[in-house]
């Protein structure tokens, strides 16, 4: 693996992209960073972890707290409003000063294969499974029914989609966006994530 490489993984909810993050870090040595990035943007944002967590990858975009972006507060300024472009700014600077950091990394999610895309070494992955695979893993490892299951995969792959689609203007899934698609049931997360080795290599 080349020095400065920086691997990004978008996933699927339910299709193990994570667990293959973590699987890589694991093998490579290297930072993984995901939910780790909220406490970093949080102090950045001199918000909350509950405020960050609530308002990451959410689709509503053009309101915060109810109160459409632009609204006019008596007494407070527009800039002391944080509205949710502002912390995908925040986030944006986070994970660059992260990447900037470590000779090498992994980020999952928080579009940052479009953040980082003009770094030398950044390669960009997405795994993807069938909708079954996808509710038969999450029956397994959230303790939830196939319907609960369902539906949580409905709900969260519109939420990331349509947050990566507003901010970065690349379609979330489509090929052309991203070194290899990756089909985690059929390869499993320890082969999916030699894949991501080999190719990288």
């Amino acid at each position: 693996m080349k020095k400065n490489t920086i691997i990004c993984i978008s996933r699927e909810y339910g299709s193990g992209g994570r667990a293959v993050g973590e699987l890589l870090s694991e093998k490579l040595g290297i930072p993984f960073y995901d939910k780790e990035i909220l406490s970093c943007v949080a102090k950045e944002s001199d918000m909350s972890e509950e405020f960050v967590k609530n308002h990451e990858e959410s689709a509503t975009y053009s309101h915060i707290l109810n109160v459409p972006i632009g609204h006019r507060f008596p007494g407070v300024e527009t800039e002391e409003i944080m509205t949710p472009e502002k912390l995908f700014m925040i986030q944006a600077k986070v994970i660059h000063e992260l990447a900037s950091e470590h000779d090498s990394c992994i980020f999952v999610g928080r579009c940052a294969d479009v953040v980082l895309k003009d770094h030398e070494n950044c390669y960009s992955f997405f795994i993807h499974s069938p909708v079954k695979d996808r509710i038969k893993r999450l029956v397994e490892t959230e303790g939830v029914s196939e319907r609960q299951a369902k539906k949580m995969i409905k709900q969260t792959d519109w939420e990331r989609s349509s947050y990566h689609n507003y901010y970065t203007k690349q379609k979330w899934g489509d090929p052309g966006n991203y070194d290899l698609m990756i089909n985690s049931a059929r390869t499993g997360i320890e082969k999916a994530a030699k894949i991501i080795i080999d190719y990288i290599g």
